[in-house]
This record gives structure tokens, C-alpha cells and sequence, in this order.
């Protein structure tokens, strides 16, 4: 049975260089491509095919929330994620999104079709190598970062959201209207209660987890 597989990745070259290598094996069928995540939902949900091959670091409307919204909507599709690198936050998500092979864009286009005929016969390829430390530590990661951001107020969350995003600590209190001496004690009191002692490990810990947190600290 002939494999249908959909690509989606925002560089042209690298697209149609995948097209063709794909569609020389004779067991799979390229049934189209995107060049973006939005356009590539829309077209994936009328073409179905059966893997799609999708760049995670897209500008705009990323692979992983490509592979999100396809597994919202219970399609049979399953996903393969190309990368060049991934941080293990990323990683960590992907893997949760449901998204069945994490392929490197360095590994050789044999790695990519063994990939997507394992996938497609309902595996996954999710090598140690790549996935398991990610998973372990940003695992842990994550649940002492629930664990301690509990402590905090909602305002403190806020702050921490501003910090995590890299703003400087002179535009956070202008924004969030304080002084910067009220913005210091804060500082001080966020550190103490997620047991950090700068900003370098602040950002580490909260990477990724303050956008939803927000909205759910105490008063």
C-alpha cells in the first residue's frame, strides 16, 4: 500500500528538495504541500493524507501548533516533526501534542523514510537520543514549577511572565505602572518564594509556563 504523505516547512528549497526525495521512493505519494502552518491545517484536513512531514520552528503558526490542532480535531493523520534543533521545552511538547516521529534535518533522507514508514504503520520513532533527557528533565522542570509558582500572587506572576519574555526591569515597571524600587521588592520576594537566586535561573524555571499561569495566582 502506497504511503500519502503532505510536507510543510516555510523555506521553498527545502520543501521542494523533500517533494522529490520522498516521491522518488516508489511507496510513497506526495499528495501536497504548504508552505506555512495555517495554510497547511486547511489542506491536510481536505487531502487527509496518511503522515504529514512538518518543520517544528515556523514563524507565525509553528509545526507544534500544527500537529495541536490536528490532534484537536481527531484527524487520522498522523505527524512527523522535522527540526534542526529544538530546545527540550519544545521537545516536551511536541511529544505531549500526540506527534508520532521527531526526525533531525541533518539525518539522511533514509532516516526520514524509515520514519514515516513506521509512523505510517501506526509506531513511532521518538529516538532516546533525542527525546529521552528532554522529557525526564522538562518534566521535572515543570512540575516544580507548579509546585512553587503557587506561592505567588498575581502580580508577581505577572511580573514573572515580563521577565521570562525578556523585557527589561525599567520597561516592566512602566508598564504594570510602579516604581522601580516597588518593582525591586517584588523582584525579591519572587525569588524567595520559587527558591531562585537571579534572573538567568527565574527565566529557566518559568520558560515556557507563565502564560497560563497568570491567571490563576493567588490575590
Amino acid at each position: 500500500m502506497v504511503t500519502t504523505v503532505f510536507i510543510v516547512d516555510d523555506h521553498p528549497l527545502l520543501l521542494h528538495g523533500l517533494e522529490d526525495l520522498i516521491a522518488r521512493d516508489p511507496g510513497y505519494t506526495v499528495v501536497g504541500s504548504a508552505l506555512d502552518g495555517r495554510s497547511a491545517v486547511t489542506r491536510i484536513r481536505q487531502d487527509l493524507p496518511d503522515v504529514a512531514v512538518i518543520d517544528l520552528n515556523m514563524p507565525g503558526f509553528s509545526g507544534l501548533d500544527v500537529a495541536v490542532e490536528l490532534g484537536r480535531e481527531a484527524l487520522n493523520t498522523r505527524c512527523v516533526m522535522l527540526t534542526a534543533g529544538a530546545s527540550q521545552g519544545q521537545l516536551y511538547d511536541v511529544v505531549m501534542a500526540g506527534v508520532a516521529g521527531i526526525v533531525l534535518k541533518e539525518a539522511a533522507v533514509g532516516t526520514l523514510l524509515t520514519c514515516i514508514h513506521q509512523v505510517a504503520a501506526g509506531g513511532h520513532w521518538l529516538p532516546t537520543e533525542i527525546v529521552g533527557e528532554a522529557l525526564k528533565v522538562e518534566a521535572s522542570r515543570r512540575i516544580n514549577w507548579q509546585k512553587l509558582s503557587s506561592r505567588l500572587t498575581k502580580r508577581e506572576l505577572e511580573i514573572t511572565r515580563l521577565v521570562a519574555a525578556d523585557k527589561p526591569y525599567e520597561r516592566i515597571a512602566l508598564d504594570i505602572g510602579i516604581s522601580k524600587g516597588t518593582l525591586k521588592i517584588h523582584m525579591n520576594n519572587i525569588y524567595r518564594k520559587l527558591e531562585v537566586a537571579s534572573r538567568a535561573q527565574l527565566v529557566q524555571l518559568a520558560a515556557g509556563q507563565t502564560g497560563s499561569s497568570v491567571r490563576t495566582g493567588r490575590e
